[in-house]
């Protein structure tokens, strides 16, 4: 059953998802930021400057949204460790939780390597961010500042393709 909380939020949301986008960098980043923040969110979990994102509804309870951020071009951001979005990043945002993300990657500490992240999700005071390798938490203060994008190379997007880890053998 929908609480008035989540009928609040959702009507918010609708009203964001309907207003109409400029191509002002800088209102957009104030909505994203805003939107952020209204699922619960801090601020700076997406970077600047965003040229255009929109968001579709995509479940009514809880409220669940589809999202799609454009950057101009692909972007590096360095919160606890090293960050790349892709120039469309995507996936679906309820209260609480980014999930099924797509042009979003992090080189993690513990390989070095850049590895998908799949989701995030708000436990307290805290972000827990869930790999293809492992799942990391970190204090949600670290993505409250709103950092900027630094442009660089592409990097290329295997997520869709099947990756075996046996072993080939070959026995005549």
């Amino acid at each position: 059953m929908a609480t008035a909380s989540h009928m609040s939020l959702f009507l918010v949301l609708v009203l964001v998802a309907l207003t109409p986008s400029t191509s002002a960098s800088r209102n957009l980043s104030l909505n994203l930021h805003q939107l952020l923040q209204l699922l619960g969110f801090p601020p700076g979990l997406i970077p600047d400057p965003v040229e255009d994102f929109s968001i579709s509804p995509a479940g009514l309870l809880p409220p669940t949204f589809n999202f799609t951020i454009h950057f101009k071009e692909p972007c590096y951001v360095q919160y606890v460790y090293l960050n790349y979005f892709a120039p469309v990043f995507t996936g679906k945002i309820t209260f609480g939780k980014i999930s099924g993300m797509r042009g979003h990657k992090d080189q993690l500490p513990s390989t070095g390597e850049w590895t998908d992240m799949y989701d995030v999700t708000v436990v307290g005071k805290k972000l827990v961010f869930k790999f293809a390798t492992e799942t990391i938490t970190y204090d949600r203060a670290s993505f409250e500042e709103v950092k900027t994008c630094t442009y660089g190379p592409l990097i290329a997007d295997h997520s869709n393709e099947l990756i075996s880890q046996l072993p080939i053998s070959a026995e005549w």
